[in-house]
């Protein structure tokens, strides 16, 4: 009898104790500390990114994480840095460039919806106020990427500047069909175009790269009809794309201080899209 009176007891203590442990968990958790045991989120930018990204640092740490910012000078090694593993996630690139690059480096790299915005493309030029001043055999620029290049070719396509072979889904400059206009063609490294566009008759390019250069991104010629397929958003390793980090980063970045910026700082350049 003694035996049994003790053995009650004792799982009495146990479950009471078992208790005790599954409220403290609980408890921690609507505190809203950071999910599983993710406490740090190290974030590739590009370096004219990288003061955008900081405006993600508050609302982080009141989710409980801890912000690393890590900027990269081009438009390669932010992707070349996931694959590495030395950052955990990027942000600054638009979802075809990240198929095309996936495509041609064979990484499976994943954009996480929802995604946080898209970013204008249109002509650019210092020297001519409207597409009909653009000379016959003046020099364009366009980017020297897959996608970026291809849209620029057909935005220059369909103002009726150039004609395309049919069927080509990246354009590059072999892919045209008739130059009227015998305009030629140079490609470089996005980033740079901007900087040098009083070498160019007009360069072909997405309107952010203009403010960050310090120019007036709403002066453009013309503009692309495609803008909004090429949102931009968090880009990270498949195995990490369910992740609720992830989308505790959204949520970061879904404020009306970063809402603010886009309109302050890139002037309409990049659109928020919640």
């Amino acid at each position: 009898m003694k035996m049994r009176k003790k053995l009650l007891l004792f799982t009495a203590v146990v479950m009471a104790a078992l208790v005790m442990v599954l409220s403290g968990c609980g408890s921690s958790a609507d505190k809203g500390s950071a999910s599983g045991d993710k406490k740090v989120i190290k974030l590739g930018v590009r370096a004219d990114g990288a003061e955008r990204a900081e405006l993600l640092r508050a609302p982080l740490e009141k989710m409980g994480y801890t912000l690393e910012i890590t900027p990269f000078e081009d438009s390669i090694l932010p992707n070349v840095a996931l694959g590495e593993k030395s950052i955990d996630v990027n942000w600054y690139q638009h979802l075809p460039y990240l198929e095309s690059y996936n495509k041609s480096k064979g990484t499976d790299f994943v954009m996480v919806k929802p995604y946080t915005h898209y970013a204008r493309f249109g002509l650019y030029s210092d020297k001519y106020k409207e597409v009909s001043q653009i000379p016959d055999g003046a020099v364009i620029g366009l980017c020297n990427d897959t996608t970026n290049r291809s849209r620029g070719l057909k935005m220059l396509a369909d103002l009726g500047l150039i004609t395309l072979n049919p069927g080509v889904d990246n354009a590059t400059i072999y892919d045209i069909k008739d130059n009227p206009h015998h305009f030629q063609f140079v490609e470089a490294e996005m980033t740079s175009l901007a900087q040098a566009i009083n070498d160019y008759g007009a360069i072909a390019l997405a309107s952010a790269h203009m403010a960050n250069a310090g120019k007036d991104p709403s002066a453009y010629l013309a503009e692309s009809k495609d803008s909004k397929d090429f949102a931009l958003g968090y880009v990270v390793r498949p195995e990490d794309q369910n992740a609720q980090w992830v989308q505790d980063l959204i949520k970061a970045t879904q404020t009306d201080e970063m809402k603010a910026y886009f309109q302050e700082h890139d002037k309409g350049a990049l659109v928020p899209m919640w």
